[in-house]
């Protein structure tokens, strides 16, 4: 994306005058097209058709043809068409908007569509991020489900560890760790601890450590329990960084559905006063 990004400015700043010779209907058409290329990625998540018809098309191709044929249909390769057809978009839009004065329709489409395609490179740079720290961290969970079931587990888990010790271990449960275990932490606690790259479990469980540092002969048990629920807390996190890496697409599709809006609502009015 970076590269695109960058051959779209070289390629504006070496075309001055191109703008003016292609014209309005000619930029503005190329604009959409290259929309059109990168919506297809959507497409192909959605729906198997594409998919299935180019399958068949490489089977008939000789094999090395074929297999490259193959790859290029993977969901990753897709992925990396619509991220660069999205950043050379910005090209024939960049010729397009400097076609002459812009109405107030025409200025808010254009700054949605700078949205939009800003919102997709916070998320691919999310999207790399997530997984990465996931991977570092270790027992981390892809699925939000995943992430619940085990969750309750540690709560199980942790209930049937303190049964059976003394009372003076199971008020210091009920008063320090259980609150760790039924408690939702704050989410920008997590966000934090993403950024720099930091285990949250022992800063939210540090006053839960210091209140059982004198349990005396139920230490062991109590540090047993402390460690159940900071493996709860990283699961929040994990929790967290699961649906953090998607919320980004929500806000990105429903602002693809807005600029698609504007853009029927902008093409149908310049066929309209063009008298076609």
């Amino acid at each position: 994306m970076a590269l695109a990004g960058l051959l779209v400015f070289v390629a504006h700043e070496l075309t001055p005058k191109l703008s003016a010779r292609l014209g309005s209907y000619r930029t503005g058409i190329a604009t959409l097209a290259v929309m059109l290329i990168a919506v297809l990625y959507y497409v192909r998540k959605r729906n198997l058709w594409i998919s299935a018809r180019w399958l068949r098309f490489a089977a008939t191709m000789p094999q090395a043809i074929g297999r490259r044929l193959i790859i290029f249909d993977r969901l990753e390769s897709w992925r990396i068409v619509h991220v660069t057809a999205g950043a050379l978009m910005l090209l024939p839009f960049w010729w397009h908007t400097e076609a002459g004065p812009a109405t107030p329709l025409e200025t808010a489409l254009k700054a949605s569509l700078i949205l939009l395609v800003a919102t997709g490179a916070i998320g691919l740079t999310i999207q790399n991020l997530i997984p990465h720290e996931m991977h570092l961290r270790g027992a981390q969970e892809v699925r939000q489900q995943d992430v619940n079931q085990r969750m309750r587990q540690l709560y199980v888990e942790a209930e049937e560890t303190v049964l059976g010790h003394s009372e003076t271990l199971v008020r210091a449960y009920l008063a320090n760790i259980r609150p760790l275990l039924t408690r939702a932490h704050p989410g920008y606690r997590f966000f934090w601890a993403t950024f720099t790259r930091t285990d949250p479990a022992p800063a939210l469980s540090l006053a839960a450590r210091r209140a059982g540092a004198a349990l005396g002969v139920e230490q062991p048990a109590y540090e047993a329990l402390l460690e159940i629920a900071e493996r709860k807390i990283r699961l929040e996190h994990n929790r967290f960084n699961l649906r953090f890496s998607r919320s980004w697409l929500r806000f990105h599709i429903g602002l693809f559905m807005i600029v698609s809006a504007m853009t029927v609502f902008h093409v149908t009015g310049v066929l309209y006063f063009a008298g076609i």
